[in-house]
């Protein structure tokens, strides 16, 4: 129908539009025939979009899990910007589905990816995306409650090795790391428990007295490309962000960042954070983007 956006946004000339719907979802055992088949609806409201649904087709024995379950883990606060997702919900909801389903379901099919096959991996897969967000959300509150602030409890958490050996719950879009943080925002906000970060400086005077720190430019770059050389890298783009606020012109500091940029998406299995690493080496490089997006071009891969 479209790029997954909308119809309305800056740059669109598609003339299509959107049906008014004539029948609303809106509780779980709700049936609907269509052509000839049978759908049992499971209501999922608040978890991957704030109107979410999955659904049975008895007939077939086919079960649609939408985007609560994929061959990846999802984004439990996507970079472009929304309400955080309820991981909780999210995976009570899975276990809603095993228990309304899995007695007779034999495949499993996701929204975005090729189906499974079979009870035994279906349910399988099922029950460790249920485990897999259902982990991540317990472990970062568990860490909260200890003390530990976002980046900290990003750093500390392993999935276990019986969630993290399966392909499915690998990091190739969503990522353990973002969706801890997305977690500790959704309980706690934004503030770490530091002072210091509660009423910070804005960016641009922040940047200007970090340079003036480092001994100017000049030595902040240098000291930058040592880094790099030693493969550091998202300290290279950490340190040169400063510089680059406080002279958005400093062409050295630009093309260095941006080769640091562009390391960190080699190495990124999330395409979200190689999309966004790339992306900015190409905006660091050769400016930013000034025309809006043609209605079909797929840039939604990097914002999703």
């Amino acid at each position: 129908m479209d790029n997954g956006l909308g119809k309305s946004y800056k740059g669109n000339f598609d003339p299509w539009v959107l049906w008014k719907p004539n029948v609303s979802i809106t509780h779980t055992g709700q049936r609907l025939v269509v052509d000839g088949l049978e759908f049992i609806f499971q209501y999922t409201p608040e978890t991957e979009a704030p109107a979410e649904m999955m659904f049975y087709l008895p007939a077939k024995k086919v079960f649609f899990c939408a985007e609560l379950a994929t061959r990846t883990l999802h984004s439990l606060l996507p970079p472009r910007g929304t309400k955080v997702r309820d991981a909780r919900s999210w995976a009570a909801y899975l276990n809603e589905a095993i228990t309304l389903f899995g007695d007779d379901l034999e495949f499993v099919v996701p929204a975005h990816s090729w189906p499974f096959f079979g009870k035994e991996r279906s349910l399988n897969f099922l029950e460790k995306q249920r485990d897999l967000y259902k982990y991540i959300h317990d472990q970062t509150i568990h860490l909260a409650n200890r003390g530990l602030n976002p980046e900290e409890i990003a750093a500390t958490i392993r999935i276990p090795a019986s969630l993290d050996g399966e392909w499915f719950n690998q990091d190739f879009y969503g990522t353990v790391r973002h969706n801890v943080k997305a977690v500790y925002q959704y309980y706690l906000g934004w503030f770490d428990g530091h002072p210091a970060n509660y009423d910070r400086l804005p960016p641009k005077e922040e940047a200007i007295r970090y340079v003036e720190w480092f001994g100017g430019e000049t030595a902040a770059v240098e000291k930058a490309r040592g880094s790099f050389d030693r493969g550091d890298y998202q300290w290279v783009v950490q340190a040169l962000k400063w510089v680059v606020f406080a002279n958005p012109d400093h062409k050295e500091a630009r093309e260095l960042q941006a080769d640091a940029f562009e390391q960190l998406g080699y190495q990124s299995r999330s395409s979200i954070w190689r999309n966004m690493y790339l992306t900015a080496a190409r905006e660091l490089r050769l400016g930013n983007v000034t025309q809006g997006a043609r209605a079909g071009t797929r840039f939604f891969g990097i914002f999703l």
